[in-house]
């Protein structure tokens, strides 16, 4: 008699047990995917790579509304997920679990059967109106990484779970929890501390958690400076007041409140989307830089098709995905080059004496071809792309480019971030030569002329930093030496933000503005990330600088959660 569980028996294992889900046969991985693709097409849900969703979950979804869950992932049988719930890598939510409306989380959480976690509350302050006819509120629940919320457990709406702690079995958790806490009871209280984090007043945790608070306050204030009315009374973001209309404030306004889990003021949800989807060129596929003030559809201005480096494009697709949309149609520019034409093509960008506008071409045309795959099934030359790149990295300095005699490697290193970020980061690629690319970033980081005292440009900056963080994901090498550069800047920066305004695109002018509000803010993550801090600040980057690939690449065989569930 055979010990192997078969049928149903089987079935079972897997919808409540789902870490046995490495044992799946071929047909039963087969039968899982079309399961998810299902569940991706019908309810706008986002599933990682080798994850496991039990066809007895209940994953309710709407546009904006959606799941979103990383790599090597489960939901159990009998779990209920419905509104925006946004978990990591290496998450589980075990059998009957709850997670309704507003949550968001980090990466290896794991959620006990029969927990219950609402990021939602319903109204009662009015005595005269029966409880069901009041408005609910939505503050959301926000998760760092590495938690283990026991089975029963339930944590209410507004609670901020710190990262390594553990919610034991039964609490109920009213108020915020500190990292590595161990909490139990209801109302939960800390029974003791994983371990000492000396997180006094001082702190850099403590720092970097009153400045998250104080800049989520001031968003809506902020936003009113960059808004301007149009003809007919609607409203339009610019970068700064007089300025242009252009396509990047939009953007821009959406992706700053998405970071905190908000929704943009000034339009609905839905009009939000019609506004950035209207931007798009109906026959290129591209979206252009500047938007008419009476908001008609100018035709767009000729691009040859070789030439599909509107930045527009890309950020308007990262903007609409913040708000759980996608481009209205494929960009009919970057799909229509070639293999042959960009192979032909990438050899003859200026390499070696404007490397960053090599990067910048390579980032957006890998940025406008992602959603093309991701979103509209096209077939795109993803080995080719990346093979060329792969190929002419330079092995001694791990960038694209050289130095020149005026900016010295402040060429290359901006080109190695615009072409990473919309290559590795987004498709989830290792890097050719990280320790090398490290060596070259740390050196240019020493040079007054771009990072003397007082000197903060956000590109410059950023430029050095996200490059740091892409490649000590995949290797400790000179981590030491990069911690103690962010260290050095990290406060400074923080008390760089202008009240009720944000931050300026170079610090030292003292201008604030939607893009440097935007990119500042997602370089202090950044920075506090590289640190392992930042669970204090409260928000995540989303986006054109979000920290989750956007097509996962990542190889290697093992089970979707570990026994340690």
């Amino acid at each position: 008699m055979s010990s192997k569980p078969s049928g149903r028996i089987r079935e079972q294992r897997f919808n409540y047990c789902p870490w046995f889900y490495h044992e799946a046969t071929p047909a039963e991985k087969k039968a899982q995917l079309r399961h998810q693709k299902k569940l991706t097409k019908e309810t706008g849900a986002s599933i990682g790579e080798r994850c496991f969703i039990s066809l007895e979950a209940a994953i309710v979804g709407s546009t904006g509304k959606t799941f979103s869950i990383g790599n090597d992932s489960s939901v159990a049988a009998q779990a209920y997920v419905t509104g925006r719930v946004e978990l990591g890598n290496n998450c589980t939510i075990n059998p009957f679990a709850t997670l309704r409306e507003n949550i968001r989380g980090g990466e290896g959480i794991r959620i006990g059967a029969y927990a219950c976690l609402v990021g939602a509350n319903h109204g009662f302050a009015d005595t005269e109106i029966p409880i069901y006819k009041q408005p609910h509120s939505s503050k959301g629940i926000r998760l760092g990484d590495d938690i283990w919320i026991g089975s029963h457990v339930t944590v209410v709406d507004g609670v901020k779970i710190g990262s390594h702690s553990i919610l034991a079995a039964g609490a109920v958790v009213t108020k915020d929890v500190p990292a590595y806490a161990i909490v139990g009871g209801n109302p939960a209280r800390i029974l003791r501390m994983r371990k000492k984090t000396g997180a006094s007043g001082g702190s850099m945790a403590a720092k970097l958690e009153k400045f998250g608070a104080m800049a989520g306050e001031q968003l809506d204030k902020v936003l009113r400076l960059y808004q301007v009315q149009e003809k007919g009374g609607r409203l339009c973001f610019v970068d700064k007041p007089g300025m242009l209309r252009r396509t990047r404030p939009w953007c821009d306004a959406v992706e700053i409140f998405a970071m905190f889990g908000r929704w943009t003021p000034g339009y609905t949800q839905a009009e939000w989307i019609t506004q950035l989807r209207d931007f798009q060129d109906p026959v290129t596929g591209v979206v252009p830089e500047h938007i008419p003030e009476d908001r008609q559809h100018d035709p767009a201005p000729p691009v040859r098709q070789i030439d599909v480096q509107l930045y527009s494009t890309m950020i308007v697709n990262y903007a609409l995905e913040c708000l759980g949309s996608t481009l209205a149609r494929p960009v009919k520019n970057a799909q229509d080059i070639t293999e042959e034409q960009l192979l032909k093509h990438l050899p003859s960008l200026p390499w070696r004496t404007q490397a960053w506008s090599g990067g910048a071409w390579v980032d957006t045309y890998a940025s406008c071809l992602m959603p093309n795959k991701k979103y509209f099934n096209h077939e795109i030359p993803e080995d080719a792309l990346f093979s060329w790149v792969d190929r002419n990295c330079d092995p001694q300095t791990g960038l694209w480019g050289t130095e020149t005699p005026e900016n010295r490697w402040l060429q290359p290193v901006n080109g190695f971030y615009r072409l990473t970020r919309g290559t590795y980061a987004q498709f989830d690629r290792p890097l050719p030569f990280p320790e090398k690319s490290i060596d070259t970033m740390l050196f240019h980081s020493a040079d007054s002329v771009f990072f003397g005292k007082g000197i903060a440009n956000a590109c410059n900056v950023l430029d050095v930093v996200h490059p740091l963080w892409l490649c000590l994901k995949q290797t400790s090498h000179r981590r030491g030496e990069a911690e103690e550069w962010v260290r050095e800047r990290l406060e400074w920066v923080l008390g760089c933000w202008i009240k009720n305004k944000g931050f300026s695109f170079n610090l030292a002018k003292k201008e604030p503005g939607l893009q440097g509000t935007e990119m500042w803010l997602s370089i202090v993550y950044l920075m506090a990330n590289l640190l392992g801090e930042s669970a204090a600040l409260g928000y995540t980057p989303k986006g054109v600088h979000r920290v989750q690939p956007a097509i996962s690449r990542m190889q290697g065989k093992h089970s979707p959660c570990s026994p340690g569930r």
